[in-house]
Parts: C-alpha cells; sequence; structure tokens
C-alpha cells in the first residue's frame, strides 16, 4: 500500500496508472506522427503535380495547343462537321469530314492531312495532327500518378481539366467498337483516372483554354 496525494494506492492500481499514462502518450505519439506523416505526402503530392504539369508543358509545345484547339472548334455541327468528326479545310475552300478516331492512329507519330489546313486563312500545307496522340500519351502518364496517390488530382485538373475533358469526350465517341477498345487500351491510365475520379472532377474548376463553347 503507497499514499500519494493523500490517496492511498496499492501496487495493481499503481501498474495501472502508469499503464494508462504510457497508453496516452503512445496515442498521442502515433496520432502527431500520422499527422505529420500526412502532412508530408500532401506536400509530396503538391510538388509533385508542379513537376508533372512542368514536365507536360516541356513535352507539349505551343503548337500542339494550337493544333488541338483548332480541331476542337471543328468538331461542332454548327461549323458543318458530321457527328464524331471534324472538318479541315482542303485547295478552293473545300472541306472534309475526318473521323476523330484517326486523330489517336498509332501509326508513325499520327494523322497527317495532305494538302489542307485547319482554317479558311491558312496556308495549304501537310497538316500534321500528331499532336492529338502526343497529348493523350502525356494524359496517360499523368493519369497513372493521379491513380497511385503521386500527385493532387485538383491540382491537374485545375491547370489541364478542359483538355482532359475533350480528349476523354473524343475517345469514348468513337463509334467502331474495335476502333474505340483499340484506343482506349493504348492510355489505359488516363481512361481509368477519368471514369474514376468523374464524380471528383465535375466539382473541380478548370481553366479554360477556349470559350466558345
Amino acid at each position: 500500500m503507497y499514499k500519494w496525494l493523500g490517496f492511498s494506492w496499492d501496487l495493481s492500481n499503481v501498474i495501472i496508472l502508469i499503464d494508462f499514462v504510457k497508453s496516452f502518450f503512445i496515442i498521442v505519439g502515433g496520432a502527431i506522427a500520422l499527422a505529420s506523416y500526412r502532412g508530408q505526402n500532401r506536400q509530396r503530392a503538391i510538388d509533385n503535380s508542379l513537376n508533372s504539369l512542368k514536365m507536360f508543358e516541356k513535352t507539349i509545345q505551343h503548337k500542339d495547343i494550337e493544333i488541338w484547339k483548332n480541331v476542337y472548334s471543328r468538331t461542332y455541327e454548327g461549323t458543318g462537321a458530321d457527328p464524331y468528326h471534324f472538318i479541315v479545310f482542303c485547295e478552293d475552300n473545300k472541306t472534309k469530314q475526318i473521323p476523330v478516331c484517326d486523330l489517336f492512329i498509332s501509326e508513325g507519330k499520327g494523322l497527317c492531312l495532305a494538302q489542307s489546313k485547319l482554317n479558311e486563312d491558312e496556308e495549304i500545307c501537310d497538316l500534321e495532327l500528331g499532336s492529338i496522340r502526343l497529348i493523350a500519351e502525356q494524359l496517360n502518364l499523368i493519369g497513372y500518378e493521379v491513380l497511385y496517390g503521386n500527385v493532387e488530382l485538383r491540382i491537374i485538373y485545375y491547370e489541364l481539366g478542359q483538355i482532359i475533358d475533350i480528349i476523354y469526350k473524343w475517345i469514348n465517341e468513337i463509334q467502331d467498337k474495335e476502333v474505340k477498345a483499340s484506343v482506349q487500351f493504348m492510355f489505359p491510365y488516363f481512361m481509368k483516372m477519368c471514369r474514376k475520379y468523374k464524380r471528383t472532377i465535375n466539382s473541380i474548376p478548370s481553366k479554360s483554354y477556349v470559350n466558345f463553347c
């Protein structure tokens, strides 16, 4: 029997008190460690997000974004495009209907339209449209990082959301089932990211590259 602060304690009560104090500090220490770990992981995800965006900007040139914007603007029926197609201008300002699926072909660097242009005021030349496939490839790499929690989706989507949405829409609009399956197979992480985080993406604001829609 022990006396402490005017109370009588037997050995069993002292042991229980010591165990309680130890457990309390273990729990508090674990909570602090967990909060610190989560904070470090979040900061790492933010840093990785910024690095991924820098890599995207380094790989995707300004001309690639301009081609994407021009193709996007030529997919609307109001411009004369058939459903699931986009239009390009040929000689004598005649238009040609190109299936959206052709933007993602795997041969070479992508689609090359001989003697064509995207806009009426451009010069006639061989038009390289491999930029769309290149953008999709970079988004597929980012999709992998998002799925494995290495980057912050909200940061990625704010910067690239409109591009992500349109590329995903084009792939989903491919009418030929075999071609569609083949294109989806080329970009599995991108497709899975868009499907898995569809609701989250719908609630995140994003920067606009084009404002005509």
